[in-house]
């Protein structure tokens, strides 16, 4: 009897134990919402949770391929993910979309600034497409619900006077409008997606399709109304055949959380990657002139305290409130939204 009594602290020790050890491991494991796996997000998104992973700070990191940002954003408000890569405009216009709420009641906030995410308007050569106005009369596919570059090509559209009625719009995700392009049945497919991507260097090796450069004075007074838009420049040579220089218009991809995330958890993550910087740099050709100055440039949404607080060890210089934070943003004066999210 007297063992018996003795062993059950210490079988009562090895289960609580146990149990706390298994409490640890559940809350240091967070979902990462990203895009399709032929995309960008998704490598990316995996580059992170390899870096993290490797810092050992004890959080892990499970990447989910998902439809997009628009997706992503809804999954992040509803607590099904944790953290998600989304695009600037996306982020931006779902802050912004109740004007009324005050900082405490809005959730989603910023971790950094990642790469440029132009828009490749990518059309068969024969297509007879060379701008964006020359769209109409064609099979177009602008992209399928819940990904970011449906709102950029609406938003195009809209500064263009172009009625989706005077072209053939398709639904279809990129995998699929790339196949659908390389089988006839599509002219163009739009894709906003980091420089490199799989699926555009895919298009590139099996087809004869060309991009079509997007600059022009309609979208300059697009970038001046919504600074999160932006010009990039795709390098002679990214895509097979692609021989010229091009100039693209987009946006940029960002990593987003939300106030539910702690800000430990926050600050653990950005710094494991900044201590791992040029490797991060290294892991895909969209992030290759990505600079530390670029984290915190061109957010949609307030930064998380604990970004702010692992760019402050490193020599950012800015206050530590979200007041500060969100005037950065220009919440006072933002132009009234009339392109928000799909509800």
């Amino acid at each position: 009897m007297y063992k018996n009594r003795k062993a059950i602290p210490f079988v009562l020790g090895v289960t609580i134990t146990l149990i706390f050890a298994l409490a640890v491991h559940a809350q240091s494991s967070y979902t990462v919402g990203t895009g399709g796996t032929k995309g960008v997000y998704y490598p990316v998104g995996g580059a992170i949770a390899k870096i993290v992973d490797e810092a050992k700070v004890g959080i892990q990191l499970t990447v989910e391929s998902t439809a997009g940002s628009v997706f992503n954003l809804k999954a992040l408000n509803s607590g099904q993910l944790d953290i998600a890569i989304a695009q600037s405009d996306v982020v931006d216009q779902d802050f912004f979309s109740n004007q009324q709420a005050s900082l405490d009641d809005k959730k989603l906030r910023s971790v950094m600034a990642l790469y440029p995410e132009p828009l490749h308007l990518v059309c068969s050569s024969e297509s007879g497409v060379n701008s964006f106005p020359d769209i109409k009369g064609k099979r177009i596919n602008i992209g399928s619900p819940g990904s970011g570059q449906l709102n950029i090509v609406r938003d195009l559209l809209e500064v263009y006077g172009i009625e989706e009625s005077e072209f053939t719009a398709q639904s279809l995700r990129p995998s699929e409008a790339s196949d659908s392009l390389r089988d006839g049945n599509s002219d163009c497919f739009f894709y906003a997606v980091g420089i490199g991507s799989v699926a555009i260097q895919d298009i590139f090796t099996t087809s004869d399709v060309k991009i079509v450069p997007l600059k022009d004075p309609v979208l300059d007074q697009l970038i001046k109304k919504f600074p999160y838009y932006t010009y990039t420049t795709l390098p002679a040579g990214t895509y097979k055949g692609q021989n010229a220089e091009l100039t693209l218009f987009g946006v940029k991809a960002l990593l987003v959380t939300t106030t539910e995330l702690s800000e430990d958890i926050v600050y653990n993550i950005v710094k494991s990657i900044i201590g791992k910087f040029d490797q991060f740099k290294g892991t895909h050709q969209a992030l290759k002139n990505l600079t530390p100055k670029a984290f915190v440039e061109g957010l949609g949404a307030p930064l998380h305290p604990g970004a702010v607080r692992a760019y402050q060890e490193v020599g950012f210089s800015f206050e530590v409130n979200d007041e500060i934070d969100i005037k950065d943003l220009e919440l006072d004066n933002e132009p009234e939204r009339t392109n928000q999210i799909d509800s």
